[in-house]
């Protein structure tokens, strides 16, 4: 039995007008004319009104927990605190209210921003009495103020732990500031972060409306300390349509022993399919001065998840950190699936070509062109900035591409990501240079991961508007779904009647 039928509509892709959808696949593509003929009284008819429908969009590189949990924490960035004393006001202000950690999200060391990191001494003029932490912009640095630090045990003596740094002022004593911590202090914190917890619960709903809203109908959680406890809690979040996605979790490298004994291994799923154990995630960072892992350990790393059956996902973000993943890459070629190289943030011609000579998938993060570079511009050499996240130049040397969001760094908009990819233009419309993504079209189809309107595809798809195909580059990040359906169930619709 049909259960769908989109019909007077605009199909991306597709030379027709309507699509039919059985059991969460789609069965016809054709004139609405002859698909209306296959409606029973039970089929769910939809008059998109001349409407496109868009292949559901992937957001393949997101931190989901992290972002719902941005909800309940102070907003620190530079358009809600543009200065120090604005930040220690906000933290203030949130630390008379309630107890245990307080938590902030956004700062920004740049020029744009405070113009330097903060410290434990900032963070103590806002509280003494509750840790206080402030995450950076990036994810990949914090800073905890004095309390926060004789919580988790940091002081002068403790040691920097692995590919993590602690800074330290001229006495060695800890400034507050955290490099690339954020596993380590998670299992020291011992917050409730489940799908149980009704604060969380809360938040990931809200967070699942969001992305259907943009018409993302699945997402991949790309956290490196993803472990068999996340894998619950994202069975929970799916099995309880919090998260109405389809949801793929990366495995942490470091845990890739554990998922084996709870029994899990690359790509098995559960909740019917609508949650998948993804790729192993590899963390390759250069903020302490040096790559870690250095390439050695990387290439051994690399093997030993392939031997175990999974492809990985290398965090690779600086040009030093690119080519070391697509070296090793090219060394150490997966026998399972395709491995991927995330951010690839700064990539000159050379380092493309040696992406493209690897072999794996780069997955971009346009949409901080549109949010961050007006920043970029002020803080970036001139001569790299044509090549900040290329996705047209890696697509042109033969790369596949594809785009995500990275949130919660960034608002989880494609449409945002893809007026970047097509116009290399800031939010502000100030050139960045380098080589666009020639068209809509392409920048979709880099953000739908192979996601088609054709007969036996899965029945994943938005009803969308304005028209971005039509509409000029600097309308599309305000492109959204008025209905968005997974597995051929309508999870969302923005405005009833008007459709």
């Amino acid at each position: 039995m049909t259960n769908f039928i989109l019909h007077n509509a605009t199909l991306h892709g597709a030379p027709a007008d309507a699509v039919a959808i059985a059991n969460g696949i789609i069965t016809a593509v054709g004139p609405g004319v002859d698909l209306l003929r296959l409606a029973t009284p039970d089929t769910h008819v939809i008059d998109c009104a001349g409407r496109v429908v868009i292949p559901g969009i992937v957001d393949d590189h997101c931190h989901l927990f992290a972002t719902a949990a941005r909800r309940r924490q102070v907003d620190c960035r530079p358009s809600a605190t543009p200065d120090i004393p604005a930040v220690i006001a906000a933290l203030r202000s949130a630390a008379t209210t309630g107890d245990g950690w307080l938590r902030g999200y956004g700062y920004d060391d740049s020029p744009v921003g405070l113009g330097r990191h903060l410290n434990r001494r900032d963070l103590d003029a806002a509280s003494t009495r509750r840790p206080t932490r402030v995450d950076h912009r990036s994810g990949h640095a914090c800073v905890l103020n004095s309390a926060a630090l004789a919580a988790v045990g940091v002081s002068r003596d403790t040691a920097d732990p692995p590919g993590g740094s602690i800074v330290r002022d001229g006495n060695g004593e800890p400034t507050g500031l955290l490099l690339d911590m954020g596993g380590w202090l998670g299992e020291r914190i011992g917050e409730p972060s489940d799908a149980k917890n009704t604060a969380y619960r809360a938040d990931l709903k809200d967070l699942g409306r969001q992305l259907l809203s943009y018409g993302i109908t699945a997402v991949t959680d790309a956290g490196p300390d993803n472990d068999a406890q996340r894998w619950q809690d994202f069975t929970d979040a799916v099995s309880d349509c919090l998260l109405p996605q389809r949801v793929t979790m990366m495995a942490g490298v470091n845990h890739l022993a554990e998922l084996q004994s709870a029994g899990l291994s690359y790509g098995d799923s559960t909740c019917d399919g609508r949650l998948t154990l993804g790729h192993a995630k590899i963390m390759l960072t250069a903020s302490s001065g040096r790559l870690t892992p250095n390439p050695a350990e990387l290439a051994e790393i690399i093997a030993a998840a392939h031997a175990v059956g999974y492809p990985v996902a290398i965090h690779a973000v600086e040009r030093d950190a690119i080519v070391a993943s697509a070296l090793a890459l090219s060394d150490h070629p997966t026998p399972v699936g395709h491995d991927r190289i995330e951010h690839c943030a700064e990539c000159p011609p050379d380092v493309a070509e040696l992406v493209a000579q690897s072999g794996a998938r780069a997955v971009l993060n346009t949409g901080f062109l549109h949010y961050d570079g007006e920043r970029y511009r002020r803080t970036v050499p001139a001569d790299l900035l044509p090549h900040l996240y290329p996705a047209g130049a890696l697509a042109a040397s033969g790369v596949s591409v594809e785009l995500a969001s990275d949130a919660p760094v960034v608002e989880p908009n494609p449409w945002a990501a893809m007026a970047a990819a097509i116009t290399r233009r800031t939010a502000e419309g100030n050139p960045l240079g380098g080589a666009p993504v020639p068209s809509v079209a392409k920048a979709l189809r880099m953000h739908t991961t192979g996601n088609r309107i054709a007969p036996g595809c899965p029945a994943d798809l938005a009803v969308v508007e304005p028209n971005p195909f039509t509409s000029p580059p600097e309308v599309l990040p305000s492109v959204r779904a008025l209905t968005t359906i997974v597995a051929g169930r309508a999870v969302y619709q923005r405005d009833r009647s008007r459709m």
